[in-house]
Formats: structure tokens, sequence, C-alpha cells
């Protein structure tokens, strides 16, 4: 049976969902829905579909409101923490399953109590992909254990321009022009700063010791054509340390292509109901 799919957020990521659907490197699925709030994003996507949608929104309550929405069997969330925090809780309330990308979102704990209570008690089923990391099924398995989390995050000027930290300090990022750790600290304080850029963070929060108690740190190297990720761990019988280097996406520099690929390879799981490693 073809699953019916709402796509909210059309920039990188969602385009490459979208396209990856349309392809049919996802089986049993077609894209049904766009949202976006920018319906120029909206146009571009749709026009590079071959089977094109059944209905394109950019207000959210015309989409919940409307006859193509009770066909929708599951929605993914490609757009941003706000969107995730503004449209989650309502679209799982309704009834649909979704994947949340914007995994920032859950440093919100108010937020976050609300998902579990519908996941554990509604019924409704939430898929976080791993994004540019990987390591998460080790976190989970020692988190009772685990004494410290630190992650280091190094990126591009152009992958971390734009970002609050240098808007509230009046800062521009293209004055980088060395090595630098501009910033220390929990990763719900990175998350904040780098709503963009970090979502790492999050995934290594969720799967570990909580946002307040998972350390890190951002680096900016006008040098770098990566972004690099590397999550430190000590725990009560050992330590382990992951680096992973991933190219940016070619369409976003601020994603790295291999969230792309995840947030893909979970839809595709999830869908299909394919064996889950490490899940």
């Amino acid at each position: 049976m073809t699953k019916n799919i709402a796509i909210i957020g059309c920039g990188a990521i969602g385009y490459e969902i979208a396209k990856s659907i349309d392809d049919r490197n996802i089986p049993n699925c077609r894209v049904c829905v766009l949202f976006d709030t920018e319906r120029e994003q909206l146009d571009y996507l749709e026009s590079d579909l071959t089977n094109k949608p059944d209905a394109m929104f950019d207000r959210f309550d015309d989409f919940i409101t409307s006859d193509i929405f009770s066909k929708i069997d599951f929605v993914v969330e490609a757009a941003s923490i706000e969107a995730a925090r503004r449209y989650s809780i309502k679209l799982l309330q309704e009834g649909k399953d979704m994947m949340i990308m914007s995994t920032g979102s859950f440093s919100d704990p108010t937020f976050s109590k609300e998902i579990l209570n519908l996941i554990h008690n509604g019924g409704r089923r939430v898929y976080l992909p791993s994004g540019a990391i990987g390591g998460a099924d080790i976190l989970r398995a020692v988190k009772g254990y685990i004494d410290e989390v630190i992650l280091t995050t190094t990126k591009s000027v152009n992958s971390i321009k734009g970002a609050p930290y240098f808007l509230k300090r009046g800062q521009n990022a293209d004055s980088i022009f060395d090595k630098t750790t501009i910033f220390e600290g929990s990763a719900e304080e990175a998350i904040k700063e780098f709503p963009s850029n970090i979502n790492v963070s999050a995934l290594v929060s969720l799967a570990g010791i909580g946002f307040q108690d998972t350390r890190v740190r951002v680096v900016v190297d006008p040098l770098i054509e990566t972004n690099r990720h590397e999550i430190a761990v000590k725990w009560k019988y050992g330590e382990f340390y992951i680096k992973i280097n991933n190219r940016p996406s070619p369409s976003n520099p601020k994603t790295s292509y291999l969230a792309v690929l995840s947030a893909i390879e979970c839809l595709r799981s999830a869908l299909v109901n394919d064996i889950q490693i490490g899940s």
C-alpha cells in the first residue's frame, strides 16, 4: 500500500527527501503534500518533482483543516527548531506519526514531555534520524554509567555564519581568520546560539546524559572544508572517542550531507518496517 507523505520545510533537507521519494529510492510512498511558509521554496521544489504533490500550503491552519489532511499517513519535519515546536504536537494529536529532523527542539523540556506523553499514552510514533553523527547506540547503552560527554564541533566560516551567536554580539563570522573556539557551554545553550548548526548536540544529549550535562565546544576553522564532530565520553568502565568528518550538503553549507542521507534512511526504515540496526 502506497503511503502519503507530507513534508514540512522545503529547504535543503526537505528537497532531498522529496526528490528521493520522487525517484523511488524510498519504496511504497509518495509526496502528497508540501508545506513551507516561503512560497518560493514550495514552487521551486514542486517544479523539480516528476510526480506532483496533490496540494501545497504556506499556512499551517490551511493544511490541517484541508480535506487532504485526513489522507496523510506520515509527516516529515525538515524545517527548523521553531517549526518542530510549533507544529509537531498538533500533528501528533491529530493522529499523524512523524519524523522530526530538528532534534534541537527537544532541548525544551515542556515540548519533550508533551511529545513523550503522546508517544507513551497516545500511541504515536516519532522517529529521529541519527543525523551527522554515529555512535548513538553506544551512548544509549552506557547512559546510566556516563561521567562526562564532550562534543567538539568544528565548522568553516560559511557553515556557521548567520547564527544568533554572532548577531547577539554584533560580530561577523567572516572576521575570523584563525582557528578559534568561539563557544563552550551546555548543549542546551549551544542550541540557542547555533540553532541551524548544532543539531548533533541534541542527538548526543538525547542518547546520553541530557542537554544540561552534555558539554559542547564550537570551533571555527577558516581552512576546514568539512564539518567535523568529535565526541569524547568517559564512563564507569572506560571511555570512547568518536570522530566524524562530513562534507557539507552541496545545497546548504550549514548541513552535512550525511544528515540528508540519514534522514532518507530513517524514513525508508520507518515506512517499510525494516530491520533497525542500533535503534
